[in-house]
């Protein structure tokens, strides 16, 4: 086996979905044979774990970053036997404080594990906090927007910011979208506002609340929507590359 290919996905602010498109791109690359290890590297709102349905997890990335444990003693395997997760813990200890600050460590952490898996996607926080990012060896990016034009000059910005560093823009994700609402931006427009190389829309769906509900990835529900598809194809095109 290589050396995984890890890859952030990022966004400028909250509230575009980004957690989301992090777990159901994990899930997605899993389900097609890939080994797929998913980092909540967001310590400040984790979620990875509640979306995921994990209760009761004694160990988490801040103790990995606070020295308490080793790396892969906090790893979890799901019931897809190619996805794992290194969850954040949903409720703070308050020995977890000083973690956020050793964040920029986390390099460190995933050169002990890019041999065990093909993939390792991080669901980073919102911020324009790029670090822990740029220190990464090899790094790609996944930049997750709204359809609406201020979320997408911030997209923008991150954007222009990433390559200053040398990071590698894969594309962007215009996440909810619906076809229905007017004035929306579509994929062509956020193309000519934006350099990037590629962009992958994924369509608004309800079941993703059935789904954090019910702890499992939104492609778990039904294979046959439209927001299952659209990360299918999205786990394809980047496996292909």
């Amino acid at each position: 086996m290589m050396a995984a290919r890890v890859i952030a996905v990022m966004s400028p602010k909250g509230g575009v979905g980004k957690t989301t498109v992090s777990i159901n791109l994990a899930a997605s690359i899993a389900e097609i044979g890939r080994r797929v290890l998913l980092i909540d590297a967001n310590l400040e709102t984790s979620h990875v774990a509640v979306h995921m349905g994990m209760v009761g997890y004694a160990k988490a990335l801040e103790d990995v970053l606070n020295g308490s444990v080793n790396v892969k003693e906090a790893i979890y395997q799901t019931a897809n036997e190619n996805l794992f997760i290194l969850p954040s813990r949903v409720f703070k200890k308050e020995s977890d404080l000083n973690a956020k600050y050793k964040l920029v460590n986390l390099f460190h952490q995933i050169k002990k594990v890019k041999d065990d898996y093909d993939f390792i996607i991080l669901d980073s926080r919102p911020s324009y906090d790029l670090e822990f990012v740029k220190l990464v060896e090899g790094i790609e990016v996944i930049i997750v927007t709204a359809p609406e034009i201020t979320s997408i000059l911030e997209a923008r910005k991150m954007n222009e910011e990433l390559k200053r560093y040398g990071v590698r823009i894969m594309g962007l994700v215009l996440n909810r979208v619906n076809k229905r609402v007017r004035n929306a931006i579509d994929k062509d427009e956020a193309r000519k506002m934006m350099d990037v190389k590629a962009i992958w829309e994924v369509p608004e769906d309800y079941t993703v609340l059935e789904a954090l509900r019910r702890g499992m990835p939104a492609v778990y529900t039904d294979k046959r929507t439209l927001f299952s598809k659209a990360f299918k194809t999205l786990s394809r095109d980047l496996s292909a590359k």
